[in-house]
């Protein structure tokens, strides 16, 4: 693995850090305990394990791990590696309190949307007369625009999900269920070299149950006449896609066709005003033209997208509320959708990187048609 990417981002953060001055930042603390916490920490400084502490200061960089860990955090990791000993009860956080509090620093940086109530108990404990700041939004913005390496690796988790789905829509029939296709998914993505770390469950829906947007996997058969959602993402040396295709069960109704049509046209308006500027909320309001002049306004429940990156929901929401400009380097979903009770749903949903020209799909070579089994 290249540590340069991350060696670079702990340099622009401790450097950030030491421009803070007496008033801002001493130190920033990142936690990740089973594997939650674990995006911020990969991003800085390459470490795939599920439990562990990274701390920056304006000159220093550690990664606190118990030795479970020392072997991949030596492998993989571009910062100072401590391994703390579990038998003697100093657990990576006491030693990364403990190391924070014997330098002085007064006010530390964490991710407060990613830590536990009994970590920052744990934390306000150790700084007692010191200054917890949440530094989430901050995170957030550093993983925003994606570099070229970003772009690789996500058009490596399309082209592993691409390939997963296509081989399991070869291999479904009528009568098989939503589960069991959810699971050839899951199969098809780690045997086509998908992380096996972090997965991120797929949704598959059929008939009237298309309705529900995040529908979980049932025993329900595909019948007949159905059509079938499936909303899947793969990973790729920890980057996402987020695609949803569907497919009908035999040929499918002309109001079948008409609907689906009437979403792909929605994603083309929405797609067609990408570039860096363009309000995100303007992606949305094209989008629910389309959709509320077809009579289906009403049952278009949520955003038209969102970004992603290291998790299937990044900066920036692309949403009716969100007046925020897209930017250079965005990666972003456009899935306009509508879901009608008793009837069923419909939803298309493609990626995007928003580049100086406009918005390029990353996933072009899976067409979004409808698809067709026996």
């Amino acid at each position: 693995m290249d540590s340069r990417p991350f060696s670079d981002r702990i340099k622009s953060v401790s450097s950030m850090l030491s421009g803070c001055g007496k008033s801002g930042v001493d130190a920033l603390i990142l936690v990740c305990q089973d594997g939650v916490g674990w995006e911020n920490i990969y991003y800085l400084s390459g470490f795939t394990g599920t439990s562990g502490v990274l701390v920056i200061t304006a000159d220093d960089s550690i990664l606190f791990v118990d030795p479970r860990y020392d072997i991949v955090a030596g492998e993989t990791c571009c910062c100072r590696l401590v391994s703390c000993m579990r038998e003697r009860c100093v657990t990576p956080l006491r030693a990364a309190l403990d190391y924070l509090v014997t330098r002085h620093a007064r006010v530390v940086g964490c991710d407060g949307s990613r830590i536990s109530h009994h970590v920052y108990t744990e934390m306000e404990r150790a700084f007692a007369g010191r200054e917890l700041a949440d530094l989430s939004s901050l995170l957030v913005s550093l993983r925003r625009h994606k570099s070229d390496d970003e772009v690789g690796h996500i058009r490596s988790a399309i082209r592993i999900a691409s390939d997963a789905f296509l081989t399991a829509l070869s291999e479904a029939s009528a009568g098989m269920s939503e589960r069991e296709f959810a699971c050839s998914m899951e199969y098809w993505m780690r045997m086509k070299g998908g992380d096996f770390a972090n997965p991120i469950p797929i949704i598959v829906s059929s008939g009237v149950r298309t309705s529900m947007p995040h529908a979980i996997p049932s025993d329900k058969t595909f019948g007949h006449g159905d059509m079938v959602m499936v909303d899947f993402c793969a990973r790729s040396s920890g980057y996402v896609c987020d695609i949803t295709r569907m497919f009908s069960v035999g040929e499918p109704s002309r109001e079948s066709l008409s609907l689906y049509s009437v979403a792909r046209w929605a994603q083309a308006e929405a797609a067609a005003l990408i570039r860096p500027g363009r309000g995100a909320c303007e992606l949305d309001s094209a989008s629910r033209c389309v959709i509320s002049s077809a009579g289906f306004g009403d049952f278009f429940t949520h955003g038209v997208g969102h970004g992603f990156g290291l998790s299937v929901h990044e900066m920036l929401a692309i949403n009716a509320a969100v007046e925020h400009p897209l930017e250079m380097g965005d990666t972003i979903t456009l899935e306009p959708g509508f879901y009608k009770p008793g009837w069923g749903g419909i939803r298309v949903e493609d990626d995007y990187l928003v580049t100086s020209s406009g918005g390029l799909c990353l996933t072009e070579e899976l067409s979004n048609e409808l698809y067709v089994i026996g």
